[in-house]
């Protein structure tokens, strides 16, 4: 805990480098100071104590304070480093926790305060994150609550994975993380190899992920050796297919049909090489309730129905007969199949088209019927991908009334037993696009019952998420009852509606953007148009081999980093070696590049990038994996197709707007980005499909709802 130093290191901010714990400690021993072994000997997580004594340090002074030239940083600082680093020591050290449990706790603070040097110390939110973490599971292990505190958050417990390994619930955990997150379960296998139930967990995991655990069957690595002791059925398959078909094979994701008998190992390889056959038979599949494989089963739908669709996309200006011809033999069941996940790219003349198809092709099955007998596969996002291109009221008048009602029940119904707010996120963004008064009524009816239940069950997560569903009755004027205004007074949905310049600016105060090109169709021409966007006056275009640098002449320091797109791997390469090595991190990151991959750029997210655009076709798909590596990021991006006519003028009036040290107004911006595109009748009619930060309503729903958790833990 921080206390006065009895040994003063005199650390300055150019020799802010922590030494081995080994080595600290033979220093101390070295002294022959027996107040300071009898110390270290009383207090067994002393070692943390002497890294905020460091942390303290930092700017030269021993006074329990930091000062990172920022006055409100500095305050935060202090509060994370030492005071929320304090209540976990004394948490810890309580008699709630035994010495077994206490252990792993102190490693795993000291470890993560470790990162703590002169380029990670302005990264404060980062660490409040973690140490906050760190606390509530504390807390819900003596709760009894830890499966439920770490399913909140799958990606930041595998970062504290030495706490809980030991409890009896890790197991559990790590199964059902395998569901979303099976790669975190193989990459930290290490840490839990030496439980009892490591093995038990890599089954489960393989079975629920075949494609993703093949990447380790290599005869050295661990993964592959342990589960060559497996005597499960389903995981000697999975062997097997390896053994016999090498690790391309697709029937690793066919494991259901070939574990109940339906395929033999060699037919499901051979369905695996026709991508239409190979569809249809993961269909098959994942209509069953909880089927083998299933989290590959979802990867895999996505990769081959966006095949088919782009097809679709790219015949645009083709006449129906020769857009459609290659799905016109396609049951309604796959021609569903194909919407629901390709949704990031969909056109929506494509959507119509195969909408009216199989409406065609389900002849007199009702909708209800209908989406029963694909299991009710994502038909949330079905329902709102009808809402949004207006043909909601079309698929609910092929069933009857009460079937209707039923469906909507279901579609607002029981949100809180996911994992994620994806399904939540689902609701909310329908919401915006139905205007049918009956269907209003059942969803505000809905929404009112599932809080009252889970206020029955003091649900506080779940009584969060139907609290904040409250507002959009309020916002748009269609409940006039009471208790709507009063729930949602307390889970009021925030504006978002600008960024403070402040926020925007590094500490060396320069404003600093990551653009990445990719090498595809459409790169070149999208690289030469946003280079010539900035070709006046006020700014200075740096030509490297590889890749440009965008430099404000006047005003606040704007520099803008991109890649050239020929150059996709070099040059983003040599970027990334650019921040690193002198410590900098993207306060505007942006991926111009087709949908597929965006991915790759998210992973390349800070805590302190403050604005994401992604300039990809439906891009607004992929908000909840941004917010999950930048809480406070805006976002901006397309529901539809993003294109260059928008991207660059609308990079260009942001980067104005940050150049002239101005808040960044959301609105302000997009009125004035409207106004440049009125001229331009396609760039305008695509315009309309983008979706700025403070209209982002998903991002909103899912920012908020984070942090009522975070204040409750």
């Amino acid at each position: 805990m921080q206390r006065q130093a009895q040994k003063i290191f005199l650390i300055t901010k150019k020799t802010f480098l922590w030494l081995p714990l080994l080595l600290f400690t033979q220093n101390i021993f070295a002294t022959g100071d027996s107040s300071i072994v009898k110390s270290n000997i009383k207090r067994a997580d002393y070692y943390i104590d002497d890294f905020q004594q460091k942390i303290d340090l930092f700017d030269d002074k021993a006074d329990g304070k930091i000062d990172l030239d920022d006055s409100a940083l500095s305050v935060y600082a202090g509060k994370v480093y030492f005071k929320l680093i304090d209540s976990i020591q004394r948490l810890v050290e309580s008699p709630k926790f035994n010495e077994i449990k206490r252990k792993p706790v102190r490693e795993t603070v000291y470890l993560q305060l470790r990162r703590v040097n002169n380029r990670t110390i302005y990264n404060v939110k980062r660490f409040d994150n973690f140490f906050r973490f760190v606390l509530g599971e504390l807390n819900a292990i003596h709760q009894h609550k830890l499966c439920n505190y770490l399913s909140c958050n799958i990606q930041q417990s595998f970062n504290t994975l030495g706490i809980f390994k030991n409890e009896s619930c890790a197991d559990s955990f790590l199964i059902f993380a395998s569901q979303y997150r099976p790669d975190l379960v193989f990459i930290n296998y290490d840490t839990y190899a030496s439980q009892n139930y490591s093995l038990h967990v890599l089954e489960e995991a393989a079975k629920i992920a075949p494609v993703k655990v093949k990447r380790y069957f290599n005869p050295k690595d661990e993964i592959f050796k342990a589960l060559q002791q497996s005597n499960d059925t389903a995981v000697k398959i999975i062997l097997e297919i390896k053994e016999k078909f090498s690790r391309k094979s697709n029937a690793f994701t066919l494991l259901d049909d070939i574990v109940t008998g339906k395929l033999t190992k060699e037919k499901a390889d051979a369905i695996g090489n026709n991508p239409q056959k190979y569809l249809i038979t993961m269909l098959n599949i994942r209509a069953k309730k909880n089927p083998l494989a299933a989290h590959s089963l979802e990867d895999e739908l996505n990769i081959y129905a966006l095949k088919f669709v782009r097809v679709l996309n790219d015949l645009h200006n083709e006449k129906d007969a020769v857009r459609f011809a290659s799905i016109e033999d396609f049951s309604a069941q796959e021609l569903y199949t194909l919407m629901v996940y390709s949704e990031e790219e969909i056109f929506t003349s494509t959507f119509n088209g195969l909408f009216n198809r199989m409406m065609v092709k389900m002849g007199d099955q009702s909708g209800f019927d209908f989406l029963k007998s694909l299991g009710d596969n994502k038909f949330r996002t079905f329902i709102k991908m009808s809402a949004g291109f207006g043909k909601l009221g079309e698929f609910l008048s092929s069933m009857s009334q009460l079937h209707q009602q039923m469906l909507m029940v279901k579609f607002a119904s029981g949100l809180e037993q996911y994992n994620d707010l994806s399904q939540a996120v689902e609701v909310a963004d329908a919401f915006g696009s139905i205007t049918d008064s009956l269907v209003l009524r059942i969803l505000r009816g809905t929404i009112k019952y599932e809080y009252i239940r889970l206020n029955s069950k003091n649900d506080f997560h779940g009584m969060a998420l139907y609290g904040l569903f409250s507002n959009l009755f309020v916002e748009r004027n269609l409940s006039n009852e009471n208790w709507f205004f009063s729930v949602s007074q307390q889970y009021t949905l925030p504006a978002f509606d600008r960024i403070k310049s402040s926020k925007l600016f590094s500490n060396d105060s320069v404003n600093r953007w990551l653009i990445y090109f990719y090498d595809d169709e459409d790169g070149d021409a999208s690289f030469t148009a946003f280079k010539k966007t900035f070709t006046d006056s006020n700014w200075a275009v740096v030509d490297s081999n590889i890749y440009i640098i965008i430099k404000s002449k006047k005003g606040r320091d704007v520099n803008i980093y991109a890649n050239k797109p020929k150059n996709e791997y070099d040059g983003q390469a040599r970027l990334e070696k650019i921040f690193a090595d002198n410590f900098y991190e993207p306060n505007v990151l942006v991926h111009r590049g087709h949908s597929y991959y965006a991915s790759k750029t998210i992973e390349k997210i800070k805590d302190n990038t403050q604005i994401f655009v992604l300039g990809s076709c439906g891009g607004y798909h992929s908000i909840s994996s941004i917010i999950e590596k930048s809480s406070e990021a805006s976002i901006i991006s397309s529901k539809q197709i993003g294109t260059m006519f928008v991207n660059n003028p609308m990079l260009k009036l942001m980067a104005e707007y940050i150049n002239r040290g101005e808040d960044v107004e959301w609105q302000k911006l997009w009125d004035d980005l409207q106004v440049n595109l009125k001229g331009n009748p396609k760039a305008y009619e695509r315009f309309l499909d983008y979706i700025p930060p403070h209209k982002n309503l998903g991002a909103i729903f899912i920012k908020t709802y984070n942090r009522m958790i975070e204040q409750e833990n």
